[in-house]
Formats: C-alpha cells, structure tokens, sequence
C-alpha cells in the first residue's frame, strides 16, 4: 500500500519525523484496507439455511432461491439447508425442523476438535412478535430467540447468524454476545410486513460490486452495507414508506449498528451515549474470496485480529492522549500488523 512521501524515505524514518499530513493520510488508508488484508478465516466454516414456512406459495419459491444463493456462495459441502417451505409436514418419524434446527446447533460444540470454528446460522422466512417473544415461523413449531440462545449458551466458537425475516429485532439483543456477528432484518419486532432483505443480501454475497474495498473478498460488513443499502433504494425506487431496517451487531452491547452510519465503509456517524460502533468483527469474517486467498494458521489469525483489536481501542482513546504519544503509539501497532501481513 503506498503513502505519499519521497521514494528514499524508509517507512519508520517518516513516522519519527512526525511528517502528520503524510502520517494521518497513510493511516486512514490503512485502516480502511487493512482489515480486509488479512481476513482469514482459520478454518472453512460450516453453514445451516433454514428456510421457514412459505405461508403462501409465491414467498416459498422466493425463499428457495435465496436460499440457493447461500449454497453458490459456500458451497455444497458446507452447507446444508432445511427446506421448510412445503406444506407437507415431515414424515412422522423425523423430527420438526425447529428441533432439527436446534440439533444443529448443539453439535457444533460436540465435534471432536477442539479447534474453535465459524458457524453461520441463516433464517429466511416470516417472523412474529407478541406478547410471547419473537418467532421465526417455521413449518410445525415455531424457532424463538431465547430457544437459539439457549442452545448458543456456553458455545467456545464463532457465530455468525442472520435472521431475514420481519420482526427479527428482538433476536439482536437476545442473541448479542462476545465473538458474535447478529443480523437482523428489522430494528424492532414491530416491522412485521414481508422483509426483502433476505433477497438483497443473497445477492450481496455472489456480487462483485459487494467489494467495497476493492480486496477480492466480501466481507461479512461490505455484505450487510450493500444490502441495507439496496433495500433503502427498493423503497425509494417504490416511493413507499420502508417497512424494514436492517442492523448489525459485533461488539456485544445489544444495540446493533444500521447502515446509515456508515458511507462505504467509513464510519460517518457515531452511536450516541458513548456506545462502541459495530462492525470491526463483521469487517475481518469473509463470506467469499474473489481471488487468491490468504491462507493462514490459526495463530496467524489470533494476533493480526489482536492487533486490530488493539488499534481499535487505541482509536477510541485518542482524544483522552497527548498526539505525539498517540501516534507513537499507532505506528508501533500498525509496523506489527504490516509484518503480519507478510509472514
């Protein structure tokens, strides 16, 4: 990544220069890009797609290919998807597909590794909010947050869960916790009209111009944008009041980020109350790599994600920081991270 500065000039000696136009110039660039350098995941993650009753024949042939466009980006073998769609029920020796659901989830911690994994879980369907919770609808018993948290309890690996439906809200802060990325449709339980989210982010990950960091990857965060942001422009285009918006949380407090906050994929806007804005976690997890992929180990991964980790909370106390111990500080933070990147 090149920084405007004199070819001769070595990359230390212009930081202890203090040359702060080229210094600030070189690290807002860097920190736009490199998160997505080195996003690599440390194992190839396993996918679950639950598609939920249809409730009419046209929103189950909608579902399907929404669905599919989940398998083209993972991949067959990775993937697997419980069809709920039919009006059949299952045959009366299997399981309902909320338990099957439920079953998934709860061999995830059961696998003889002990290496932690990324796991998604994608819900794509209707959702209903009353006075007994949240549910995605599924064909026979209904999913709740509270059931998925509960089978979530204790879990060591990475989770990844998109609700798709209307009214998926509350699963936000229900299932908001450490080392976690929770999507949702809607911001309340309330947005109860047909979601068309579901549609627009299984595009964003088999579109290239998801890509907004030009990296050759989609990234968990670059997906969310490019479909919050496609679902604004459907309601524009349609000149309707929108019935849904979107929110992403990755840090854990329960909030959720909406896409408005950021253009591109620069913040420009912060939460209010002091709250932390979401999205670094969503920024390091690929969906797909569109070229050759860095493969790295495990330990790898741990400490650039360290370092990122690092350079976020640095950020956060740069006001509270003289400048110069600031930028000191920074510079020995991304001098680690840039010989990361080239192990």
């Amino acid at each position: 990544m090149e920084c405007p500065s004199q070819s001769n000039t070595s990359f230390r000696g212009r930081f202890a220069a203090k040359a702060f136009p080229s210094f600030v110039f070189c690290v807002f660039v860097f920190l736009e890009g490199y998160n997505s350098l080195q996003s690599s995941e440390p194992s190839v993650p396993n996918v679950l797609v639950v598609l939920g009753a249809s409730g009419e024949v046209d929103y189950g042939a909608q579902f399907r290919v929404w669905g599919k466009r989940w398998k083209d980006a993972f991949g067959d073998s990775i993937t697997e998807v419980i069809d709920g769609t039919s009006t059949s029920p299952p045959a009366k020796d299997e399981k309902n597909d909320r338990q099957r659901t439920l079953d998934w989830i709860a061999k995830t911690d059961a696998r003889e590794s002990d290496e932690t994994r990324t796991y998604w879980l994608v819900l794509i369907g209707h959702g209903t909010n009353d006075r007994t919770g949240a549910k995605f609808n599924l064909r026979g018993p209904d999913l709740s947050d509270i059931e998925i948290s509960n089978a979530l309890n204790g879990t060591r690996h990475r989770w990844i869960i998109v609700n798709c439906s209307s009214s998926s809200g509350p699963f936000l802060s229900t299932l908001s916790s450490s080392n976690r990325v929770v999507i949702t449709a809607t911001k309340s339980g309330a947005e109860q009209n047909f979601s068309r989210f579901g549609g627009y982010f299984s595009e964003a990950i088999l579109d290239p111009s998801t890509d907004l960091d030009h990296d050759s990857s989609i990234s968990v965060l670059e997906a969310f944008l490019s479909a919050s942001n496609r679902v604004s422009r459907f309601y524009v285009d349609e000149n309707r009041l929108a019935s849904e918006q979107s929110l992403l949380d990755d840090n854990s407090d329960r909030k959720g980020t909406p896409a408005v906050f950021f253009r591109g994929l620069r913040p420009v806007k912060a939460p209010a109350d002091g709250l932390k804005l979401d999205g670094s976690l969503a920024s390091r997890v690929l969906i797909r790599s569109l070229g050759e992929r860095i493969e790295r180990s495990v330990d790898q991964t741990r400490k650039i994600e360290q370092i990122q980790s690092d350079v976020e909370l640095l950020r956060t106390k740069k006001s509270e920081m003289d400048i110069d111990e600031y930028y000191a500080a920074l510079e020995k933070l991304l001098l680690q991270l840039a010989e990361h990147l080239v192990d």
